[in-house]
């Protein structure tokens, strides 16, 4: 990773208020990824540093249940310093209860 993307991952990852995720449930993981996604925007590569293996599919399930949750792209370097074409999430609303 470059040195700005490292710095903002690092800002990320303390302003988590949760520990460690307790466990790889779906719904732990839905539940994590909107925790982050009412703090800012997340890239796909800064869940998986979160714990998050596969962020996608757990979006796609939030989608479903009502949460509108935007994608962009943006170029980012995965830890072996490659640069990938990447997806950036944000929440733009909460689900209607």
């Amino acid at each position: 990773m470059n040195n700005i993307t490292t710095a903002i991952l690092a800002k990320k990852q303390s302003d988590v208020t949760t520990q460690s995720l307790p466990n790889t449930s779906y719904a732990t993981q839905r539940s994590f990824i909107l925790q982050c996604l009412r703090k800012c925007p997340h890239s796909t590569l800064e869940l998986r540093a979160l714990g998050i293996c596969s962020p996608a599919p757990r979006i796609n399930e939030l989608r479903n249940k009502g949460y509108v949750i935007k994608t962009t792209r943006r170029h980012e370097y995965d830890s072996a310093g490659v640069i990938h074409s990447i997806a950036v999430y944000t929440l733009l609303a909460s689900r209607n209860r």
